[in-house]
Parts: structure tokens; C-alpha cells; sequence
């Protein structure tokens, strides 16, 4: 049976989607484990300490997968995506065996550690392999099947024992990894590699051979043939040093920064992860926080949804601005909080919960999707092994720095200050963004890379100068 271009592509996504519902899972297992090990229902026994290294352990342990980009440009795409899922599901199990906290710190590390991994080959095979319109959105639709892994696993979590939850998120990642054997090599990773007929085979198995999908190859080939023509004699670290100091390497890279940055800084993690703590703070009821966290749940995947529709009509600019009503809701929350701490509203007054719920809401209706889509995008192929390396450090640090000590900082600073502190560094980061970040939707990947070497989207290419006049490879199969 032969599919068509369009189906082949799905097919590569539906794969990383699978993984990414699994994946989230594993980042909103902490809250699972937090909530299940302090209303003492297991014979594991933490404490304060105890209970944000778990909920950290995904930063720590991320630090590992430095390593994940500069493995992916020396084996490629499509095996390192196999091995991160391995290393997930050995996290999964270690979880599901788990008799003490060393076992469950362990599950921690592999979830970290194959989490950060599985990020960043997700966002590449995606990027590299489907067609431009079909990008955004897919990349978009696995930070939303993150968030749909988040509230699988917190609707698990309320009915069943934690370790029975940790068998039962085994499946998708099971189904991904035996679909993985199926796909080819990404063609931009073949032709990077030198590998040029492989290239096309591959990218004419997945785009077929229309006419745009035919400039689209001839000018990733050329771009690649470009790059080769000189031989370097420097060392790996020279080279390191010089394409540091390209214009398409540093600016993509302070781009990075500021998007992952605003993210991070905006609370989104610790505000998730120590949910129940907070509600309980706000609103002086143990039994309300409970529903307010399972309420919450249910706005992730509504924000979901909402974002599928920006991003199918908004520029991702556009979209990214949703981070403008977590700032507001922020700022609303800390207000709330201020006027319970000086007496004017009642302790126990449900106030906070409103804002709260609208900030997860705006959180995921384009602003954490985009987040981590966005830096990726941005990237130029041939420096997606640092770039992918320092992408992967800014995460896991931004994620240790904002989540491992947030309570002791509430209970230093007062929740309203720390939240007031959230809402005006992320503020700041918004208006950063929009001035400088350049739009990507709908623009391939080369597109991409001159306008950082040339100044613009559009540099025209003469056919004569390494234009390759190869005929395009017909057929369906890659051999």
C-alpha cells in the first residue's frame, strides 16, 4: 500500500506525540508522588527536603542530557529518539518497583534525565521532518500533549496508587518506541552528515516531489554543499570557538535565552508543582486546595485546546503574547495574597483561586507550547548540537533555580512577593521578546538561518553556483 507524503508525516508526528503524552506524565508525576507521600497513603516516609528533591530531580538530572544534542549529530535523529524512550520507560519501571525514596529519587533521575532528552529530539525530528505548514502546529501540539500527560497522570493519580499510575503511563511510550522503527532518518541530519542521496530519498519518502517540496531540497543541498566546499583542519574546539562567534549561532542562542527565561521566571513550574501547598496557603483549607488542584488540571487541557486554534490563525509572536495574561493574573494573585496578609480580605476567602485558574489557563493557551517550540525553530541545523547542548543547560538550571527553592523563598518573602517578583521579571521579558525575536511561522528552515547571515528571509540562490542539478530520487521506500 503506498500513503501519501501527508500521512508519512503524520505518522513521524503521531510517534512523537505518543512519547510526549508519556513525557508529560513524568513532569506532573512529581505532584502526584508529592500529594500521595504527605497525606501519608504509602509507607515511604519524606520530608520538606525530601519532598522538593523530587520535585526538582527533573532539573537536576536533566543536566545529563547536555550530551543529548551532540549524540544527535553524530547518530542522528531517529536513534536517539529510541534511546531516550528506553530511558523513560526504565523511569517508568523503577517507579512502578519503588519500595523506598532512593528508588523513587532513582525513577526521578531517569524521568529528568530521558524528559530533557526526549524534549529536544521531539522538537528537532518534528522541525526537520514535516513540512513548514505543517511545523508550528505539530510542534505546539507536543507541548500539548505534555499538558494532556499532565492531567492523564493527575486524574490517575486520584484514583489509583502511584506506582499503578507509573505502569499504566508505560503504554504510550511503549507504542512510540515500536513506531520509531518505521520512520527514515531526517534528510536535513543526512544531508548535514554529507550523506546527499540518502537525503533525498528520505525527504522525497516524506514530502514527496511536488515543486515545493523540490526547491525546498535543492536548496537545503545546496546550503549543505556550500558548507563542505572547505575542508577545516581546526580542532573540535576551534571550531567550537568560531561558530560560537557566527551571527547565526550567538543571536538565536540570546533569543533562547530570553524565551526560555520568561517562561521560567513566570513561575510556571513551581506554581503547578507545589499547587496544592500554595492553595493551601491561600485559602487556609485543606479540602478546597485538593479541588482546587484537580480544577486546575482540567484548565491545562482547555488551554490546550485554545492554543490548537491560535496557532492555526496567529503568528507565534502573536500566540506568545497569551504570557500577557499570565502576567496580569500574577499580578492579581499577588494583590489577593497582599490584601489577606494585612487583614483586608478574610484568610479564608476562595479570591486567590480565580486568578490562579486564569493564569494556568493563559499559562498553556500558546505561552508554554510556544516557549519551547520557539527556541528550536530559531536554531540553524548545523548548530543544533550546541545549540540543542545549551538549550538543554538553560532548562534544566532555569528549572532547579525556580522550583528547588520556592518554598523556602514563600516562607521568607511572603507569597505575595514572590508572585509580584514573577509578574514584573516576566513583564520585562515579554516586552524584550516581542521588540527583537524575529516571526518563523511558515518559514523553512533555511529561510531561517539567512536571515541571521544576510539580513532577511528571502536571499535569492543562483541555480549555476552550487545549485545541485541532480534529478530529485523517485519512489516511496528508503533503503
Amino acid at each position: 500500500m503506498v500513503f501519501s507524503p501527508f500521512v508519512k508525516q503524520m505518522f513521524v508526528a503521531t510517534t512523537t506525540q505518543l512519547v510526549a503524552v508519556s513525557m508529560g506524565a513524568s513532569l506532573g508525576y512529581p505532584v502526584v508522588l508529592i500529594q500521595q507521600f504527605q497525606s501519608y497513603e504509602t509507607n515511604i516516609k519524606t520530608d520538606l527536603d525530601t519532598i522538593t528533591w523530587i520535585a526538582s530531580m527533573h532539573g537536576v538530572a536533566g543536566i545529563g542530557a547536555t550530551l543529548m544534542p551532540t549524540l544527535m549529530q553524530w547518530k542522528g535523529r531517529k536513534y536517539t529518539f529510541i534511546g531516550s524512550t528506553l530511558l523513560l520507560l526504565l523511569g517508568w519501571l523503577l517507579a512502578f518497583v519503588a519500595q523506598d525514596t532512593l528508588t523513587v529519587l532513582l525513577s526521578a533521575i531517569f524521568h529528568g534525565l530521558s524528559s530533557n532528552c526526549i524534549t529536544i529530539v521531539n522538537l528537532v525530528t518534528v522541525s526537520e521532518m514535516l513540512a513548514p505548514r505543517y511545523r508550528s502546529a505539530s510542534m505546539v501540539l507536543l507541548n500539548i500533549n505534555q499538558t494532556i500527560g499532565q492531567v492523564i497522570v493527575a486524574a490517575l493519580g486520584s484514583i489509583f496508587n502511584w506506582q499503578i499510575v507509573a505502569l499504566i503511563m508505560c503504554g504510550p511510550a511503549v507504542v512510540a518506541l515500536l513506531m520509531s522503527f518505521l520512520w527514515p532518518e531526517s534528510p536535513s541530519w543526512l544531508a548535514f552528515k554529507g550523506r546527499f542521496e540518502e537525503s533525498e530519498k528520505a525527504f522525497v519518502w516524506l514530502r514527496g516531489s511536488n515543486d515545493d517540496a523540490n526547491k525546498e531540497l535543492k536548496a537545503m543541498l545546496a546550503a549543505q554543499k556550500e558548507s563542505r566546499v572547505k575542508v577545516s583542519k581546526k580542532t573540535k574546539l576551534q571550531e567550537a570557538w568560531t561558530a560560537m562567534k557566527r551571527r547565526d549561532f550567538y543571536i538565536p542562542s540570546l533569543y533562547m535565552f530570553l524565551i526560555l527565561l520568561n517562561f521560567y521566571i513566570s513561575g510556571a513550574l513551581p506554581l503547578f508543582i507545589y499547587s496544592k501547598d500554595i492553595l493551601e496557603m491561600a485559602t487556609g483549607a485543606s479540602e478546597i486546595a485538593v479541588f482546587g488542584y484537580l480544577v486546575m488540571v482540567s484548565t491545562l487541557f482547555i488551554g490546550s485546546l485554545i492554543s490548537l486554534i491560535l496557532i492555526r490563525y496567529f503568528k507565534t509572536k502573536t500566540v506568545l503574547s497569551c504570557c500577557v495574561g499570565c502576567i496580569l493574573s500574577l499580578f492579581s494573585c499577588s494583590l489577593v495574597s497582599y490584601l489577606q496578609s494585612n487583614g483586608i480580605v478574610r484568610r479564608d476567602s476562595y479570591l486567590f483561586l480565580y486568578p490562579y485558574l486564569g493564569y494556568m489557563v493563559f499559562n498553556n493557551s500558546g505561552f508554554n507550547p510556544i516557549t519551547f517550540a520557539l527556541p528550536i525553530d530559531l536554531m540553524p541545523v548545523k548548530h543544533r548540537g550546541m545549540g540543542g547542548a545549551l538549550f538543554n543547560v538553560l532548562t534544566c538550571l532555569l528549572y532547579v533555580v525556580t522550583v528547588k527553592p520556592f518554598l523556602y523563598i514563600v516562607a521568607s518573602f511572603s507569597l505575595s512577593g514572590t508572585l509580584f517578583f514573577f509578574a514584573t521579571s516576566c513583564l520585562l521579558c515579554t516586552v524584550l521578546i516581542w521588540i527583537y525575536v524575529p516571526e518563523t511561522k511558515g518559514r523553512t528552515l533555511q529561510e531561517i538561518e539567512d536571515y541571521y547571515n544576510y539580513g532577511s528571509f528571502d536571499r535569492f540562490r543562483f541555480t549555476d553556483d552550487v545549485e545541485v542539478k541532480m534529478p530529485i530520487v523517485k519512489g516511496d521506500v528508503v533503503e
